[in-house]
């Protein structure tokens, strides 16, 4: 009998590739993610040692005051902008998500169907095999008899 030779491997090599290429974008999009998470994280930071420094201060001027009102509100406007961004994120996350399933889903379907035709190989190559065991049997019982 001749080896197992699965037609579609080709397609199934394709498949992985496509699984991958989504899988790297939904890395990215983490990527991502975690820059806008960190941006907040810095922003905040800065807004507190901002407002701390302007406390240990012995004397604050107005001036300084107002710059520090006018920090605080940009960091506002900035954390709203993040905050927009980041839900913006999570959306493009679940919908690549999405997309992975479906890929994995595809490359798995190929993947089923290569078991199954090894498995009908193997059940043909043990029959073939019985085939020329018997035969060999009735060949050796007929010299004898």
């Amino acid at each position: 009998m001749k080896k197992f030779s699965f037609p579609l491997s080709r397609v199934m090599d394709w498949r992985r590739a496509q699984v991958r290429i989504e899988e790297l974008k939904l890395e990215r999009l983490y990527g991502d993610l975690h820059g806008i998470d960190g941006r907040a994280r810095e922003l905040n930071e800065e807004r507190a040692a901002s407002e701390k420094a302007l406390i240990a201060a012995p004397a604050a001027t107005g001036e300084e005051m107002a710059a520090l009102g006018a920090f605080q509100r940009f960091a506002i406007a900035e954390q709203r902008r993040l905050g927009a961004k980041r839900v913006e994120c999570e959306e493009r996350i679940a919908a690549q998500m999405q997309a992975v399933t479906a890929k994995r889903r595809d490359e798995r379907l190929i993947e089923k169907l290569k078991e199954k035709r090894l498995e009908t190989w193997k059940q043909d190559l043990s029959r073939e095999i019985d085939a020329q065991a018997e035969e060999a049997y009735l060949a050796t019982w007929n010299r004898r008899g």
